[in-house]
């Protein structure tokens, strides 16, 4: 068996990337992946990685590790990542777009690496902090300046007492996270992700534009109605019953 067809079967390895939208400041998630799809770009507004606060705190520009952020979570689970999570700052809502896997690696979109940070052992993440420091001090020196190209695509996870007192808790690894450094353009074709309410007023940005009617499918569908659903079935046409 060709690993391409092993892979094809594992459930638990998805064929898609999704990036789900939230709502900032007076703009909806709704307002934003409108946005999107009539620029047709997601734009990359905010800086991740391990980098940022080390840069931040030296006063240096952060906009060198702003990234889109996507999620390799199964289409059919996606839902679970617009649930009220205690702890978690952002609130993603059932907005967004998917492409393929393959579409994202031919547009450099890679995978996030996460360092453990649970005390017991060495963390790799004095490492990278070592080279970040390093980076900083000699901003002339492109050998140096290398780490700050693969900081955005490094994260920490763990839990644990911190040095000051209480504890600390930074666990996003379940989000199987995918980021693209800079604004990323959508490409040809994607799937569309809102509730069903809104479909016809999606469809209608498309129209207005002159595009193909896109494949539209709601977060909150079973993977059987997802699946109808793409296949151009109905929804009243679907379902046991």
């Amino acid at each position: 068996m060709k690993i391409e067809e092993l892979l094809h079967r594992r459930s638990d390895l998805s064929t898609f990337l999704v990036h789900l939208t939230r709502a900032d400041g007076a703009t909806s998630a709704k307002d934003q992946l409108k946005s999107i799809l009539t620029a047709q770009t997601i734009n990359a507004t905010s800086a991740f990685g391990q980098a940022v606060p080390a840069l931040k705190n030296a006063q240096a520009a952060t906009t060198s590790q702003n990234a889109v952020c996507f999620t390799e979570t199964p289409l059919e689970y996606v839902s679970l990542l617009t649930e009220q999570i205690t702890g978690r700052r952002c609130q993603f809502e059932p907005y967004g777009v998917a492409i393929t896997r393959k579409q994202a690696r031919r547009r450099a979109v890679n995978p996030v690496w996460y360092l453990d940070i649970t005390p017991g052992h060495t963390w790799l993440t004095q490492a990278v902090d070592g080279l970040v420091s390093a980076a900083i001090a000699a901003p002339r020196n492109a050998q140096a300046q290398g780490i700050l190209e693969l900081t955005p695509f490094i994260e920490q996870m763990g839990s644990g007492a911190s040095t000051g007192g209480g504890g600390y808790r930074k666990e996003f690894w379940w989000e199987r996270e995918w980021r693209h450094v800079g604004n990323f353009g959508l490409p040809s074709p994607y799937l569309v992700l809102c509730p069903e309410a809104d479909f016809a007023e999606m469809a209608l940005l498309f129209t207005q534009n002159g595009w193909p009617a896109p494949r539209m499918f709601d977060p909150s569908w079973s993977l059987e109605q997802i699946i109808g659903g793409l296949a151009g079935f109905q929804p009243g046409d679907l379902g046991p019953m």
